[in-house]
C-alpha cells in the first residue's frame, strides 16, 4: 500500500547528490585506526544521498542544547565543548541506513570514545525510550544514548536520518553528513588531533514545552502539498478539532523495518476518513517532515486519498508542541482551543475518544466503528 508514497521515500535517500564540502581538506586517518575503508555505493543497504545544504553547519557555534538521555539524565552539551571533540549520530531505530550503520557506529565509539564524547541521539520522530531501548540492546550498542526533543533537530533543520555530526574543541561545527566511511573517519581524526582552547559561544535553541490536557494551543504554521502556508489557528472556533498526527511513510516504508506499526497507522487512516464524515468535528491531518516535502505528501494524497485536509510539520514544531513521539496519534481540542487530550498509537478507539469530546463542546456524534 502507498507504493506511489514508497517509491519517493526511497527515490528521496536515493538521490544522487553532491558530496559536502568541508571547511578545509582533512588528512587521511591513521591506518591503524581507520575504520571504514570504503564509502557505500547506492544500492548498498547503508547508502544515503549526502546533502550539500548541510555544509552551511560547518563553522557554526555549536548548539546549547541540554539532552535527554534514555537512562533519565539530561546532558548539557554546553558542558563539553572545549574539553574534547563531540560526535552526535541522529539515527531511528526503523530507519534502514540507520540500521547498515550501526555496527560501524559501535567501531567508532569502540576506537575513539576514551578521546571524544559520542552521542547516539535517536531522532525522536516515531520512537520514545523503550523503542530506543530495546534497540540498543538488540544492536548492542554501549555509547550513550539519548532521545532528541526536537530541539537539535530544528537547529540542523533535519530532513533525514542518519545524520552525523562532529563539534571540534573550538565548540564549532567541524563536519556534517549523512554517510559514514573515510570522509567521517578523516573528520573524526581531524577533531581529536585539532589543540584545545576557548570554545566560542553555543547558540541558543529555543525549547518548546509540549501541551499539556487544558493548555490553549497555539497557532502554529505548515505546508500542503501545493507549498502553501496551512495554519492551526489558535483560540475559539465553531466547532471541536481533531488533528491526526502520521507520516506518508508509516503504512510503506515500515512494513520491512516496523510491520507492527503499519496497521496502526491504517487503522487510524481509516478511522478518522469515517469520522470525517460524520460532522461535529473539523479534522486536519500533520505528517512528519521527515523525509517529506509537498511532492511526498501529494503523492500520499493521490495515492490514500484522505477525507481531510492534510498538511506537512516543516519544522517538527506541531509534533513538538503536542509532544508527539510514536505515532499515528490524534490530539482532541474543544471549542475553547484548548487540548482535551492525545490519543496514542496503542489505543484502538479513536471514534470513541472523538465522541467524548460532546462534553467539551462537541456535538454528540454516533460512533462508526461501533455500527
Amino acid at each position: 500500500m502507498m507504493r506511489l508514497a514508497s517509491a519517493a521515500l526511497l527515490l528521496l535517500l536515493a538521490a544522487a547528490c553532491q558530496r559536502q564540502p568541508q571547511s578545509d581538506p582533512a588528512p587521511a586517518p591513521a591506518a591503524a585506526e581507520n575504520v571504514a575503508t570504503a564509502a557505500p555505493a547506492p544500492g548498498d543497504p547503508a547508502y544515503i544521498a549526502e546533502d550539500p545544504a548541510l555544509a552551511r553547519l560547518v563553522g557554526q557555534p555549536a548548539p546549547a542544547i541540554k539532552l535527554q538521555m534514555v537512562d533519565g539524565r539530561k546532558l548539557d552539551l554546553k558542558t563539553l565543548y572545549g574539553t574534547r571533540p563531540v560526535y552526535l549520530k541522529l539515527w531511528a531505530t526503523y530507519c534502514i541506513p540507520c540500521r547498515a550503520q550501526m555496527p560501524g557506529f559501535e567501531k567508532i565509539y569502540e576506537t575513539y570514545g576514551d578521546r571524544m564524547a559520542v552521542i547516539a541521539v535517536n531522532a525522536g520522530v516515531g520512537d520514545d525510550a523503550a523503542k530506543v531501548r530495546a534497540f540498543a540492546q538488540q544492536y548492542d550498542m554501549h555509547m550513550p544514548l539519548a532521545i532528541d526533543d526536537g530541539a537539535l533537530g530544528a537547529w540542523i533543520k533535519l530532513q533525514a536520518t542518519p545524520l552525523h555530526i562532529i563539534i571540534g574543541r573550538d565548540g564549532r561545527v567541524a563536519y556534517a553528513g549523512h554517510q559514514d566511511g573515510p570522509q567521517l573517519d578523516a573528520a573524526i581524526e581531524k577533531a581529536i588531533a585539532a589543540k584545545g582552547g576557548e570554545p566560542v559561544a553555543a547558540t541558543d535553541v529555543a525549547s518548546i514545552a509540549a501541551l499539556r490536557p487544558g493548555d490553549m494551543v497555539p497557532a502554529i504554521a505548515l505546508r500542503n502539498s501545493r507549498g502553501q502556508r496551512v495554519e492551526l489557528k489558535r483560540g475559539a472556533t465553531p466547532r471541536p478539532r481533531a488533528i491526526l498526527f502520521t507520516s506518508v511513510w508509516c503504512e510503506s516504508y515500515l512494513k520491512d523495518t516496523e510491520p507492527e506499526s503499519v496497521p496502526k497507522c491504517r487503522h487510524a487512516r481509516e478511522a478518522v476518513d469515517r469520522l470525517a464524515g460524520s460532522g461535529g468535528v473539523d479534522w486536519l491531518g500533520i505528517v512528519s517532515h521527515l523525509w517529506t516535502g509537498p511532492q511526498d505528501l501529494g503523492h500520499y494524497e493521490a495515492e490514500a486519498k484522505p477525507r481531510i485536509a492534510m498538511a506537512i510539520d516543516t519544522d517538527g514544531t506541531a509534533f513538538r508542541t503536542f509532544g508527539i513521539r510514536r505515532f499515528p496519534a490524534v490530539a482532541l481540542i474543544d471549542k475553547e482551543g484548548r487540548l482535551v487530550r492525545v490519543v496514542g498509537p496503542d489505543e484502538t478507539d479513536i471514534a470513541g475518544a472523538v465522541a467524548a469530546l460532546a462534553p467539551h463542546g462537541g456535538q454528540r456524534m454516533e460512533n462508526p466503528d461501533r455500527s
